[in-house]
């Protein structure tokens, strides 16, 4: 039935309407297109993918198991911050074998990104006044040594004169106010402007950092891996408008503070999709960018009469125009970052900007994230989220983005054919494995760590961590593991450095051990 289905939506006739009788053709094949006519259309699949930094990567291993095994060909894609680059990329295909394609290239050229100055370039200015932070940070959070006492001083009438009571009753003259001062630790400020001079001896230039600090609305702009993805041979804006794949990217606009999309064509649309009048299309590369500015990181973009931030500044995965406004009815949506938020210690003593980024940055992002995938599920969306965060906001490492990768995959497959919540616990326990693995080879291997060439048999045992990881590898179903599991029980996780030991374990070895 299924195949006849198929062939009935590209107009062929079903097996079972060639095969009756011909005295009955005619009022079958009235039957049969009676039923073909009032036959609901296919479902129209859309994908969401949420902002998250660098859980692109995540979002990559997500799509790499819907594309491979789902076989998805999404007609409407929505995107925002890093979700807006894999998403306009994606929508210049409108079928499932050129998106792969494209999803083959984007993992391909997502490998040179290695550290984090290839996703954000620091400007000049915050490059100088990272050489000044330890002094400032210790100045501002020093308190008052215990060991000083108060001090006071007298400053001079001025010639007035006051009365008052003295202890013996008798009125007397007053010739100055005297003040109390508090005790204070001279230390951090003298080894502030100890650090301050020793960084102007050493070359710091003050006028750029002042300068930079005046003027610039930024701490980094876009790495190199903009230019690779973002480049003409990879993005290409006239093919992307002539795709049938419908396009929102969400932006917010700083002057009416709006949420709006760009779309394929380089339209603007507010968030009922009702269109937005601008003098000439939108540039696509410029909307992807002004997507990605996280306030304070990256400077806003111009975008026709208004200047724009991050799409997530007011919606992290944007589901609702793509299922209200678009007509998805089977949605996709791929959240890039991990709900809730690890608990800190007291803030009674932390100073103001730890608050304001605790409350900015963490709490309030996390409330917009609950939101959108709480709309996300109550739609009927089939979700695809990281319940382990393993990547901070400047975090870039090769181990954690091949982590990341694969991590995504699984949850993918968990999303689609559902798991149990002991399943979803045994994923995040080989997740977290590898982290371990990945950071104990940090500590023997990397270079200038004090431990180069010591081999992994010692302290730590890497031998008995891979033996955990395959333990725990092998309770989980053979078909939600991406194809390269196997390395993850016999051979290293990726570094940014080459480990030149060879491991000196098999999964043979390994069961052997004690």
């Amino acid at each position: 039935m299924l195949a006849d289905r198929q062939r009935a939506y590209a107009g062929e006739v079903p097996s079972e309407t060639r095969s009756r009788p011909a005295n009955g053709g005619a009022s079958s094949h009235r039957g049969w297109l009676t039923r073909l006519l009032h036959r609901p259309p296919p479902p129209t699949v859309g994908l969401v993918l949420s902002g998250g930094r660098s859980g692109a990567f995540f979002e990559l291993g997500a799509l790499h198991y819907l594309y491979e095994k789902v076989g998805i060909a999404p007609s409407v894609i929505t995107g925002t911050s890093t979700g807006s680059i894999l998403a306009t990329l994606l929508a210049q295909a409108d079928d499932h074998a050129g998106q792969r394609r494209i999803l083959g290239d984007i993992e391909r050229l997502s490998q040179s990104l290695r550290q984090h100055s290839d996703m954000l370039t620091e400007l000049a200015w915050y490059a100088e006044l990272q050489k000044l932070m330890p002094a400032w940070q210790k100045t501002l959070t020093a308190p008052p040594a215990p060991h000083n006492d108060s001090r006071t001083i007298t400053l001079p009438s001025l010639g007035l004169r006051s009365r008052r009571r003295g202890n013996n009753g008798k009125e007397e003259v007053a010739g100055g106010a005297t003040i109390k001062l508090p005790g204070f630790d001279r230390s951090p400020v003298l080894d502030m402007l100890s650090m301050i001079w020793t960084v102007r001896r050493s070359g710091t230039n003050i006028d750029t950092l002042l300068h930079g600090a005046r003027r610039e609305r930024s701490m980094f702009q876009p790495g190199p891996i903009f230019d690779v993805l973002l480049n003409p041979g990879v993005l290409d804006p006239e093919r992307l408008a002539q795709s049938r794949t419908q396009l929102r990217i969400a932006v917010v606009a700083l002057e009416s503070g709006e949420l709006r999309y760009v779309t394929e064509a380089g339209g603007l649309v507010d968030r009922e999709n009702r269109p937005i009048p601008t003098d000439a299309p939108l540039s696509v590369v410029n909307t992807v960018l002004a997507s990605c500015a996280i306030p304070g990181l990256l400077p806003p973009v111009r975008l026709g009469e208004e200047h724009y931030i991050d799409g997530g500044t007011r919606e992290s995965a944007p589901v609702q125009v793509a299922m209200t406004h678009l007509g998805v009815d089977r949605c996709y949506a791929v959240i890039a970052m991990p709900r809730g938020l690890a608990r800190e210690s007291s803030y009674a003593d932390k100073d103001m900007l730890s608050i304001v980024l605790r409350s900015a940055a963490g709490i309030m992002a996390d409330e917009i994230l609950l939101n959108d995938v709480a709309r996300a599920r109550a739609a009927g969306a089939i979700v695809i989220a990281p319940e382990v965060n393993l990547i901070d906001v400047l975090g870039v490492d090769p181990g954690l983005l091949s982590i990341s990768m694969d991590y995504g995959y699984v949850r993918a497959a968990e999303a689609c054919q559902g798991a149990t919540r002991d399943q979803e616990r045994l994923t995040r326990d080989v997740v977290e494995m590898r982290r371990q693995i990945w950071t104990t080879e940090n500590s023997i291997f990397r270079p200038n760590s004090g431990t180069d060439g010591v081999r992994p048999y010692g302290q730590p045992d890497l031998a008995a961590l891979k033996r955990q990881l395959r333990d725990l590898v092998a309770q989980m179903p053979a078909d939600r593991l991406p194809s390269g599991a196997g390395h993850w029980l016999r051979g290293w996780e990726s570094h940014p450095y080459q480990i030149t030991e060879p491991p000196s374990w098999t999964e043979d070895d390994a069961r052997s051990r004690p």
